[in-house]
């Protein structure tokens, strides 16, 4: 009965943004894949706020999206607690913006997250975007779907209702071979080194010291299509290169359209023609790859937020490339936590993962039951020293023991910390071993809603 009662009113705040959508017409960008929506909206929003100074630009500040989070992102309502008086609070608000309220944007970022089969249809039913993003397929939602080729046939539902343009991640698998399904123009982008044809390209990784907070930053070459930029930015990982990429290409691609709606000049660094030099600041998101000091001269990597198989893999290869350029005296400390939502995949995705492991890690701390069951024993086959493996199933002694190793231990370390959320949180381990208290407020889930879940999970 709950569950009819919710899906009604699903529904029902659906219809009041499908209407709220018609009435305002905003250019409408929609993000879906399995992995990395996000991070990728996020950049995008900051990029084409540094771009589009001359339009309203809006995207939730939250995780929201799926067939409440779309309704709620849409009316910009930024908060939500699961219980009647919010729901009933936030449906008339709706309801009074539905009515009342003046256009309050000219560009809406929208994530199109999906956890079950036919969802994506209900969300196609509030609005189809006019640029579509996709990111990647990967084994995460598998408990749901069965498998990633299961999640592809549900995603592939957003690109066939694209209205004008499509960016393909030219190093996923299944995004390229959703191209014959496309009857609208698209580019393609990278996410990764391969030398694959693509229309935006980025090469040179190259790290430094800087004064963005936690001390590391990138400097990468950048191209698109014939255009050519140098991008020195504080934001790190080959994901997020490709993604501040596709989105300077789509303040190219809106500002051209602004442009000759409004008889204005186009803004000279988007158009093609000479190399450009771009210094590009994003406000990270807590708990996707950021970088703070650690005790006794460490380096910690936090990328608590979530984990996936890919996103695990690509956080590894980030690390090892930071220690390599930046701290070659530096041994890695890999703390990982379970995997979720993997279905019949859990165990084959945990092993998967021990050759990469095995390659970069010094030393490991498994915590919870897959990362203990089978990823270990996994190391152990594949010759991993099982003197370098520590098992434990709570985050905080996990944290205490690691705080205490970095007084003992006569090396210093780059510590990358990697979990998926939901009774796990992980980020409570980071506290006991970053060098500055207040960076505490910068890892995920600090909220005061989740602080007192913590405690009470944590007794």
């Amino acid at each position: 009965m709950k569950k009819k009662l919710l899906r009604r009113y699903y529904k029902l705040l659906g219809k009041l943004a499908h209407w709220y959508i018609e009435k305002h017409s905003p250019h409408v960008i929609g993000i879906n894949g399995s992995v990395g929506k996000t991070s990728c909206r996020m950049i995008v929003y900051q990029t084409l706020q540094q771009f589009i100074t001359s339009k309203k630009i809006y995207t939730s500040p939250k995780n929201f999206n799926g067939e409440l989070g779309l309704s709620l992102s849409i009316f910009q309502i930024e908060k939500r607690e699961p219980n009647v008086f919010c729901f009933i609070s936030t449906l008339t608000t709706l309801i009074r913006k539905r009515f009342f309220w003046s256009k309050p944007y000219d560009i809406i970022l929208l994530e199109y997250g999906i956890d079950r089969p036919g969802e994506m249809d209900f969300l196609l039913t509030i609005t189809k975007p006019h640029i579509g993003i996709f990111t990647a397929i990967d084994s995460v939602h598998s408990e749901q779907f069965g498998n990633p080729a299961e999640i592809a046939r549900e995603e592939v539902k957003m690109l066939k209702n694209t209205l004008e343009l499509w960016f393909l991640n030219a190093n996923d698998t299944y995004a390229i071979q959703l191209k014959e399904h496309l009857y609208i123009d698209y580019l393609t982008y990278q996410t990764e080194w391969y030398d694959i044809a693509a229309d935006i390209f980025f090469k040179d990784e190259k790290f430094f010291i800087s004064d963005f907070k936690g001390g590391v930053g990138v400097q990468f070459n950048l191209r698109i299509k014939e255009k050519k930029y140098s991008i020195n930015t504080n934001i790190l990982g080959k994901a997020n290169y490709g993604y501040i990429g596709l989105w300077i290409a789509i303040a190219g691609i809106l500002d051209y359209k602004y442009a000759r709606a409004e008889a204005k000049p186009e803004n000279p660094i988007l158009r093609n023609g000479s190399h450009e030099e771009l210094n590009l600041t994003y406000k990270l998101q807590p708990g996707r790859l950021s970088i703070f000091e650690g005790i006794e001269n460490s380096v910690v990597v936090d990328s608590t937020y979530n984990a996936s198989p890919l996103s695990v893999r690509k956080i590894i290869n980030t690390a090892h490339n930071i220690r390599q350029q930046l701290f070659p005296q530096r041994k890695i400390l890999l703390v990982l936590w379970d995997m979720r939502e993997l279905g019949d995949l859990t165990e084959r995705e945990h092993r998967m993962i021990a050759g990469y492991v095995s390659q970069v890690a010094d030393h490991v701390i498994l915590v919870w039951k897959y990362m203990t069951d089978y990823l270990a024993d996994e190391l152990e086959k594949v010759g991993y020293d099982k003197n370098n493996i520590e098992k434990f199933y709570d985050a905080n002694i996990a944290g205490k023991h690691i705080q205490e190793k970095l007084k003992g231990d006569h090396n210093e370390y780059v510590i990358v910390c990697k979990g998926s959320q939901n009774t796990i949180f992980l980020e409570e381990a980071v506290k006991h071993f970053l060098l500055n208290p207040e960076d505490q407020k910068e890892l995920t889930r600090q909220s005061d809603r989740w602080l007192n879940k913590k405690n009470k999970y944590f007794g």
